[in-house]
């Protein structure tokens, strides 16, 4: 591709010497050549750093970064971005796994369709424990001519992996991942929704290889934390309504800046307290079903309760 523009790919990592030369092989092995890739090793206590060194000195459109001391998963993912050059950005998370064409695919589309601010394509979800796949491939179609649609698709749906699309990233340097209220408390999720509030308000969402997945996101179906909710549900349940009031004013307020208009974002209040209502109601009805099959809580995993509804 003549005069192709520069892709700027941010991987945050910590403690990822089990999958990070898997994933650095992959980016680096992508048909797009005009890449950056943004490294930051959030502290890791592993043999992160000596990955990264070596990948760094065999590679120079790597850039690498050892943090002095852990950001916290938002700060590392915020680090990345502010650092990117390239005209396009995209987060890569660092157990993923992207078809070689991913990168060039995406380019491709977003230069033909000028007005869009990411694209993103068709995805499987990979279960690293059972080496498998997870359901069938997934969709996340967000795209309209109509912002408020596009709000009302995003929170319909409510999967937030169009986040790992590719991105303009003069769109996305506004971007701010910021930590929950009780971030110690452990839960199933994340905080990547404002940021798709944000870009969703902003401009549109296209689809593109629509025939093949070209993305497959790392999942586990193992307890990977203290989970709270085995202990104190009571608690949990406080901190999962709190979360959800939380989310509910952040994304109105990443709206109002994606639309820059305050008569937007009140447009979008109803679409947004409809989502809190349910997911508040959510886990309850979760929580009965668990307690009659005679399941224990302690036993499943943030990825169990994700699949029966739990967001």
């Amino acid at each position: 591709m003549n005069n192709a523009p520069l892709v700027s790919i941010g991987v945050p990592v910590y403690n990822g010497e089990e999958s990070l030369a898997r994933t650095l092989d992959c980016l680096l092995g992508q048909t797009y050549k005009n890449i950056e890739l943004v490294l930051s090793d959030n502290a890791s206590t592993d043999a992160t750093a000596q990955i990264c060194q070596e990948y760094c000195a065999r590679d120079h459109r790597i850039r690498y970064v050892r943090q002095e001391k852990n950001l916290g998963l938002p700060g590392n993912w915020t680090y990345v971005a502010e650092q990117a050059k390239g005209e396009f950005f995209m987060w890569a998370a660092a157990d993923d796994h992207w078809e070689p064409e991913f990168v060039e695919t995406l380019v491709k589309k977003l230069l033909v369709e000028p007005e869009a601010i990411l694209a993103f394509c068709p995805y499987r979800l990979f279960n690293k424990e059972t080496q498998d796949y997870e359901g069938e491939e997934i969709l996340e179609d967000y795209g309209h001519r109509h912002a408020l649609v596009r709000i009302y698709r995003l929170t319909r749906l409510f999967l937030d992996r169009s986040n790992h699309g590719l991105i303009r990233r003069q769109h996305a340097k506004d971007i701010e991942y910021k930590l929950w209220l009780f971030p110690k408390i452990t839960t199933v999720y994340n905080v990547a929704f404002p940021s798709l509030y944000f870009l969703a308000a902003k401009g549109n969402f296209v689809l593109t290889s629509l025939d093949k997945p070209l993305w497959r996101k790392t999942m586990t179906s193992k307890p990977a934390h203290d989970l709270p909710h085995a202990r104190n549900p009571g608690l949990t349940y406080l901190g999962h309504v709190i979360r959800k009031i939380h989310l509910f004013f952040r994304s109105l307020a990443y709206i109002r800046r994606g639309a820059d208009s305050y008569l937007f974002m009140l447009a979008c209040v109803p679409i947004l307290f409809a989502r809190m209502t349910y997911d508040i109601v959510v886990p309850v009805w979760v929580v009965l079903k668990v307690l009659i099959s005679g399941k224990k809580m302690k036993d499943l995993s943030p990825h169990d309760f994700w699949k029966m509804g739990v967001r």
